[in-house]
């Protein structure tokens, strides 16, 4: 009795893992859940895979613009789970793209990564260099064009996003990055200490002293007092 349950639970495990990861692509290059031809799959017969949809990716090598639409020329990259392509030196070819209206160069510039959805309708001829190249021709429905990435660290002890990255303070644990900046002081606005390098400062720009101050309070000044020399009895009758 336990195993069609536990087979049940796992092929919904299975069923949402998919749903989710499908929903991570951007709409504009989602399609319909159909399925979608590999670009080996139209270099191996490009004849029989005409008019088959497709969802390939890279780095644009060129923008054309024609009189009614305009051609970019793209770099292929296989494609992540989220439809972003890798960024490596293992490239499967080069195809073109055709989309309607004008593509500014500005925007659809060199190096950029995009990601297509659309039609595959020909393979065409051309050059790179010298050198003639088949063109796989995709007439686009969508089109994505990616951001670039932050730079990551590859080294994993200083790349807080590692898992294997060890905080000196806080450990390997969920809080193994420090929510003030995994700074070891916490930052308050007026005359708080917060930690910057190696020596604590305060907000105002000032460092703390190192030394105590004293709890006593500061000894008032002694007054001076003036001493008169004794003066005879007689004589103070005389003056008064």
């Amino acid at each position: 009795m336990k195993k069609p349950v536990l087979f049940g639970l796992s092929v919904f495990i299975l069923a949402l893992t998919l749903t989710g990861c499908a929903t991570q692509i951007p709409e504009s290059v989602r399609g319909d859940g159909g399925e979608l031809t590999t670009f080996t799959q139209v270099k191996a017969a490009p004849e029989a895979t005409v008019g088959q949809q497709v969802r390939w990716g890279g780095v644009i090598a060129e923008v054309r613009n024609r009189e009614d639409n305009s051609e970019i020329e793209v770099v292929g990259f296989a494609l992540r789970s989220f439809g972003r392509p890798e960024s490596n030196d293992e490239t499967y070819g080069r195809f073109r793209v055709i989309v309607a209206g004008f593509a500014d160069p500005e925007v659809y510039a060199k190096g950029r990564m995009i990601t297509v959805l659309g039609t595959y309708t020909e393979t065409e001829a051309g050059m790179i260099g010298e050198y003639v190249y088949e063109f796989p021709v995709v007439q686009a429905s969508g089109v994505e064009l990616w951001r670039e990435e932050a730079p990551r660290i590859d080294d994993w002890r200083y790349d807080i996003y590692s898992p294997r990255y060890r905080n000196y303070l806080y450990g390997v644990g969920p809080y193994r990055v420090h929510p003030y900046h995994y700074y070891p002081y916490h930052y308050y606005p007026q005359g708080g200490v917060i930690r910057s390098g190696t020596r604590p400062h305060r907000s105002d720009g000032t460092r703390p002293s190192s030394q105590q101050p004293s709890q006593q309070p500061s000894p008032q000044p002694r007054q001076r007092i003036e001493h008169r020399p004794p003066v005879d009895r007689e004589e103070r009758y005389i003056i008064e």
